[in-house]
């Protein structure tokens, strides 16, 4: 079988050039997207390092001096009293577990702040969010720390004055920096200041900025923020497990009449899955455009094969009936046509690899864990362009091999 396989596709070297080549075209774009595929898994099935489930956002806003309520200069005391009144009136809720105020804090925000430190001589280098928080924040998404520290230790190390920085904090582009953990309970100084030392209380789990974020802004620094920082309005809450139903309803129905403190208002309340889903929509519709285009390709090669072998296929009809006559079975018949593009297949994925291993180094494929170019990344691309090809294949020869091996010698030779 084999050495008949091997002189057929040797007899028809014409027509399986064109074929090779055309599937050469289709492994390389086809890995690409796949190479794409494989990085936006990885990094989307990577920890996130928080938990937003049962939490939501609630922002606050001043009244304008046109209302008849506005009260005239308010003193920063008075607004740190009225923020504090905020959080106290949200903490006696029922459903709330846990009530946290930031600022350009909270996962899936487009805004934020950023800081400079320097650890021994070791300097935070790049930009990475900076996040200052009152301490039930950690409660509220659940940050741990690297040694196992449960979001209460962390809490509590914030209201002692310690910072928390990632574990990954020195890594700006890969993951060959030490760890964090080996400055716990030393002094931090923010860039060309060292007369405002802040401890390190630990060294947390890293942060993801979203999703799909790799890089730089997959760091942070968490530091304490007093409960009366009036300049603050991003109050977050947890609500206890089995009690979201109507949440959001029953909160703005009590805003009017519980929730007006001084100036403030409860402007809007949203549930941190919805700000997720709005925020990555973006990354999410580039997948969905990926994965169109990878199953247009896909039914392109389909159609192009099934088009190639049953005009192949028709052309060897006698072929096919000598075969027979000769006493090959329609299952030798079958085998040999799917034999034959599997081959072809075979051929041109080895130069196709090369051509991928190219297109790697010279960075035009997806860059993840610090570089572009990767031996096993490349290669288990490649397998699985090569398994979705074949399958491609066999699908587009099966159904004039199916015809092929059913053709009787008589009706062959007649039809000859």
């Amino acid at each position: 079988m084999n050495q008949k396989l091997f002189k057929q596709i040797k007899n028809e070297w014409r027509s399986n050039l064109w074929l090779c080549l055309e599937l050469l075209v289709v492994s390389v774009v086809m890995w690409y997207i796949v190479d794409y595929l494989y990085v936006q898994c990885r990094v989307y099935t990577e920890p996130l390092g928080f938990d937003i489930s049962h939490c939501y956002k609630i922002s606050i806003n001043e009244i304008t001096d046109k209302s008849p309520e506005y009260i005239d200069d308010p003193t920063d005391e008075q607004r740190g009293e009225w923020i504090i009144d905020m959080q106290e009136r949200l903490r006696r809720r029922p459903e709330i577990e846990y009530v946290a105020l930031g600022q350009n804090a909270h996962p899936y925000n487009n805004s934020n702040s950023g800081r400079s430190f320097r650890f021994d001589t070791l300097y935070a280098n790049g930009f990475y969010p900076y996040r200052e928080v009152t301490p039930d924040f950690m409660n509220v998404f659940r940050y741990e720390g690297v040694n196992g520290e449960t979001p209460e230790q962390l809490a509590e190390m914030l209201r002692k004055g310690e910072i928390l920085v990632s574990d990954n904090l020195l890594n700006q582009l890969d993951d060959k920096q030490p760890s964090m953990s080996q400055f716990i309970g030393t002094d931090a100084y923010e860039y060309n200041d060292s007369t405002k030392p802040c401890r390190v209380g630990a060294s947390i789990v890293p942060v993801k900025y979203s999703d799909f974020m790799q890089g730089q802004m997959n760091r942070t620094v968490v530091m304490g923020l007093p409960e009366y920082a009036f300049w603050a309005h991003e109050l977050v809450v947890r609500v206890r497990d089995g009690m979201d139903k109507d949440f959001i309803e029953n909160l703005r129905a009590d805003a009017d009449r519980h929730f007006r403190v001084g100036n403030l208002f409860i402007s809007d309340i949203q549930s941190f899955d919805d700000m997720r889903e709005n925020f990555l929509q973006g990354e999410f519709i580039s997948i969905r455009n990926m994965v169109t285009g990878m199953a247009f390709l896909l039914l392109n090669i389909f159609l192009g094969l099934l088009g190639t072998f049953w005009f192949r296929t028709q052309q060897r009809t006698r072929d096919i009936a000598v075969r027979k006559v000769s006493g090959a079975t329609s299952s030798d018949v079958f085998r040999l046509l799917i034999g034959e593009g599997l081959l072809l297949l075979a051929v041109v994925t080895l130069p196709a690899v090369v051509i991928d291993a190219n297109l790697a180094n010279l960075e035009f494929n997806q860059w993840y864990a610090g570089s572009y170019f990767s031996i096993g990344r490349i290669l288990l691309c490649a397998a699985i362009t090569f398994l979705i090809m074949a399958l491609m294949i066999v699908v587009g020869i099966a159904i004039p091999a199916w015809r092929a091996m059913h053709v009787t010698p008589a009706t062959a030779l007649h039809d000859e």
